[in-house]
């Protein structure tokens, strides 16, 4: 039962993911969004590897599924700010708090995950197009089909910001 609770949970994390955006122009320090290694580079197009853009949408996969007691209680975090930094390693700060404030509650003795619906996820086996969309910033695009939902397109913006983080998600039909 427990397990079925946590699986419901996550599945509607993902839908609701999709429904957050972050502003396109957010502004973003020089020296936040490149990193030495590529201030090397100059206007020069960047883009992740493979294993990284593996890595970070499955950690944010990850960082969304928390492992709960009865009552919902996360077991691995004990306050806001320590949720907020697990999904920086993943996210912007500002697409961190989104998430955040949205799925998770903060009470006096700990963070609680609020139960909702998800929709499917990157799916790391099956094949995606990355277009560059600046010098240091990716857009994602994966068409995906489950039997849940049928087909959908998921684009996920990538920036390049102490490492590549996710600065927006959305589908598209």
């Amino acid at each position: 039962m427990r397990k079925l609770a946590l699986i419901l949970c996550f599945t509607m994390m993902i839908v609701l993911i999709f429904s957050i955006t972050v502003p396109r122009e957010a502004a973003v320090k020089s020296d936040q969004q490149v990193g030495a290694s590529a201030l090397d580079l100059g206007k020069e197009e960047i883009q992740p590897d493979k294993e990284e853009v593996i890595r970070v949408m499955n950690g944010l996969g990850d960082t969304l599924k928390q492992d709960v007691d009865d009552s919902y209680k996360l077991k691995h975090y004990a306050t806001e700010q320590e949720l907020i930094s697990a999904f920086e390693a993943y996210t912007t700060p500002e697409l961190a708090r989104d998430f955040v404030d949205y799925y998770f509650r903060a009470e006096a003795d700990g963070v609680y995950v609020i139960p909702t619906h998800t929709e499917p996820w990157f799916q790391e086996e099956n094949e995606y197009d990355m277009i560059n969309t600046s010098n240091h910033s990716v857009q994602i695009v994966q068409e995906n089909e489950n039997d849940m939902v049928g087909s959908y397109t998921l684009v996920v913006e990538l920036i390049l910001q102490n490492g590549w983080k996710i600065q927006d998600i959305s589908y598209r039909d």
